[in-house]
């Protein structure tokens, strides 16, 4: 998307954080280094401020807000103040739904202000998530706690660590889950196969109630 603008020269990604504890980062935190053309090969009137409001409407990725300052700075004011901008103002409150409407309303007149090139509210909702709501009793008939079928859940859909590979003198952790197939969709998680402590394979529906529920972001 960033490479369609015609004065971008190159992209270069990064997805997470170091493994350091100086990171500031966030693990959900995608960092592009964006390296322009030389002005002279720009399209003629263009500058850096329609530069950036043209990558804004190109780059536009459900639950992701874009955040255009160069990366040591950003970094900086991270540790400086915990925001990912140079100003930023903090919303504080018990409800996430004003929260939201509130920081929206602050947005919309952030960007009357002469001299602001860009305002965005993070979203505190819309999140979508799936809810498995174990049935301890019918959990029990088939032999099972209810931290059994957590144990399961867990290792089936984010994986489990089995073992470590050794290549040269790096070591890496060999992790299993299920199929993307067996986990896609809430249909396809009420149909997981479980093997119970009786030896009788069961979905995981006939223990749970799966359904997808609304929440933070």
């Amino acid at each position: 998307l960033i490479k369609t603008v015609p004065e971008v020269a190159s992209v270069f990604g990064k997805t997470g954080k170091a493994e350091t504890a100086t990171d500031s980062a966030p693990l959900e935190m995608m960092e592009t280094t964006i390296q322009l053309k030389p002005e002279d090969q720009w399209r003629p009137g263009m500058t850096i401020d329609k530069i950036i409001e043209e990558l804004d409407r190109t780059v536009r990725l459900p639950g992701l807000a874009n955040l255009w300052v160069p990366p040591i700075r950003n970094r900086i004011d991270m540790l400086s103040t915990g925001i990912k901008s140079p100003i930023g103002i903090k919303v504080s409150g018990t409800v996430l739904s004003d929260i939201d409407v509130t920081a929206q309303s602050i947005e919309a007149v952030a960007k009357t202000v002469p001299g602001v090139v860009s305002a965005l509210a993070e979203r505190l909702e819309g999140g979508r998530y799936i809810d498995v709501d174990i049935n301890r009793e019918k959990a029990s008939r088939y032999g099972m706690t209810v931290g059994d079928v957590q144990l399961f859940v867990s290792s089936a859909i984010g994986g489990a660590m089995v073992g470590e590979t050794v290549e040269g003198v790096a070591r890496y952790p060999i992790n299993i889950r299920y199929p993307q197939d067996y986990r896609n969709s809430p249909q396809a998680l009420r149909e997981m196969p479980i093997l119970t402590p009786m030896k009788q394979q069961i979905t995981l529906g006939d223990v749970a109630d799966i359904k997808v529920v609304s929440g933070p972001t």
